[in-house]
């Protein structure tokens, strides 16, 4: 398989095809996601420049970043690139993870989020059609929300069974609930998701939010990437999205709460760790942040019986 070139070399190569100035400084960058080399770059006529680079080959997402700016959605401009590397304009500002760890969030900056986030879920589509955008491609595909949710959480069951076995006896309960809820699961207006709402993907500048590293987009209910934004704020420390993110935003989507629920358990099944076995591939501070995350999902689900009782 090809690998990707040495960055430096890299980064003057796609500057140079783009027909911008020259490279007069750059800066390699870390904790910034699981996958991604990233390089932030000041040319000669002082733009900026953000390289994102991966060790494998990767589409370039033209006909994606062109959907983007011409819906005007909060997101980098793309400036070039190859397999190998995407070359970004840079978004002023900083991470929502940054911000929230140094509890540093106003209600203004939240505003700010809320807004971005009903600027992407404007884009709609109709009931009943899901599907990926890749880099070139919208391949939407009618799908059951009711029966899709019965199969996450079937699917999270042997790592429940192995690691939480006091989960499975609210499981039977909350396929019941799903049920019940059927007719607004599938007469939900699905929209454009970001659908990687991790906060190091959310920078919040001084007078607008942007969200970055559109590598996973789809389109499906809104309510999923509320709920999602809901359980990093929990695994953050804070208990749920507040107030003035609704004030920007608009309603909270009316499946939120069960896709949260939902969320939890299939995260549980799958994301970073397997059950209680972290990725050994992960350097420590990543070990420690991911530990951080199993053990936030753990005392939520938990609770899971109260948490039923709400919905």
């Amino acid at each position: 398989m090809l690998r990707m070139p040495p960055t430096k070399p890299l980064l003057h190569e796609l500057v140079a095809e783009a027909g911008l100035p020259e490279v007069t400084s750059y800066q390699e960058l870390s904790g910034h996601g699981f996958d991604h080399q990233v390089v932030h770059a000041t040319l000669a006529d002082s733009q900026q420049v953000v390289l994102r680079s991966r060790e494998e080959s990767w589409p370039l997402p033209v006909g994606r970043a062109r959907f983007l700016a011409e819906h005007d959605l909060p997101a980098p401009a793309l400036l070039g690139g190859n397999e190998f590397a995407t070359l970004y304009e840079y978004v002023p500002g900083e991470m929502l993870y940054k911000l929230l760890a140094e509890n540093r969030m106003t209600e203004a900056l939240w505003r700010s989020v809320g807004t971005a986030f009903r600027r992407v879920h404007a884009v709609r589509f109709p009931s009943g059609l899901s599907g990926p955008f890749g880099p070139d491609s919208l391949t939407l595909k009618p799908i059951d929300p009711v029966r899709d949710l019965h199969e996450r959480i079937a699917a999270a069951e042997p790592r429940l069974e192995a690691n939480l076995p006091f989960v499975l006896p609210h499981l039977p309960r909350l396929h019941a609930i799903i049920d019940a809820h059927a007719d607004p699961l599938r007469l939900a207006t699905t929209a454009l998701l970001h659908n990687d709402v991790f906060p190091a993907n959310i920078i919040v500048g001084a007078d607008r939010t942007t969200l970055i590293d559109w590598d996973w987009p789809r389109v499906a209910d809104p309510a999923q990437e509320v709920s999602a934004l809901d359980e990093w704020m929990y695994l953050a420390g804070d208990t749920h999205l507040p107030e003035p993110f609704f004030d920007a935003y608009g309603p909270r989507p009316p499946n939120t709460s069960l896709y949260r629920v939902t969320g939890a358990i299939s995260w549980f099944g799958r994301g970073v760790f397997n059950g209680w076995d972290i990725d050994s591939s992960l350097d420590e501070a990543r070990t420690h942040q991911v530990r951080g995350w199993r053990d936030s999902l753990v005392a939520y689900l938990t609770g899971l019986g109260d948490r039923l009782d709400e919905l």
